[in-house]
């Protein structure tokens, strides 16, 4: 498969970018800083991009069979890096073809989850979403945008990452909820990714996972 991940210098793509090479496929990774990309594979192509300006991502993005939006914002100020980029993101992709959609949001949107202990509800409600409120509003941006794109999308709500080894065994929910949502590791974080591209169950779909 022909995959092209944005946000690849960071945690989870970084993982994203390596774990798709050893599988097989080939990968564009776009950052804004080339050089921050270690990785060197036959297979890879680095691309300088900046998903804030769609000029410069329509080219990564044709061709490619599906993509990747492991998008970070650097701190907690205002940002529109998950609404903006993803949409630059989106708008490229109808424009070249491309159907495949993957993006990572947080767990965190959702304080009242149905399933999780009532200790980290409140945690969640009166301390983590009051620290990132300003990308998890941006993030629920993202996810509402997703929604019109007419693309095969995939929004996975993490919970806590850690930098944790890869097990390839965790909890998946699709469209629903997981009880007593945890933690997962980035590495299996990006191991889901790229095991459920052709998912069709996972497609349009908000996404748990957990250990």
């Amino acid at each position: 498969m022909r995959l092209v991940v944005f946000g690849a210098t960071g945690g989870t793509g970084r993982l994203v970018v390596e774990q798709a090479l050893a599988a097989g496929h080939e990968v564009t990774a776009v950052a804004r800083r080339p050089s921050a990309i270690i990785a060197r594979h036959e297979r890879l192509t680095v691309v300088r991009g900046d998903v804030l300006e769609p000029s410069k991502i329509e080219r990564a993005v044709a061709g490619q069979d599906a993509a990747v939006s492991a998008l970070g914002a650097a701190d907690r100020a205002p940002t529109t890096v998950y609404s903006e980029g993803t949409g630059n993101v989106a708008q490229a992709m109808l424009a070249g073809g491309v159907r495949r959609l993957t993006c990572v949001s947080s767990g965190g949107l959702e304080a009242d989850h149905p399933y999780a202990p009532l200790l980290q509800r409140l945690v969640t409600k009166l301390f983590v979403q009051r620290l990132y409120k300003n990308p998890f509003a941006d993030m629920a941006r993202m996810e509402e945008e997703l929604e019109r794109s007419g693309l095969d999308w995939t929004v996975i709500r993490a919970p806590m990452l850690t930098d944790g080894p890869r097990t390839e065994r965790y909890r998946v929910a699709a469209s629903g909820h997981l009880d007593r949502p945890g933690r997962i590791s980035r590495a299996d974080l990006a191991d889901y990714i790229l095991a459920h591209l052709n998912d069709l169950a996972s497609y349009r779909a908000k996404v748990e996972i957990s250990y």
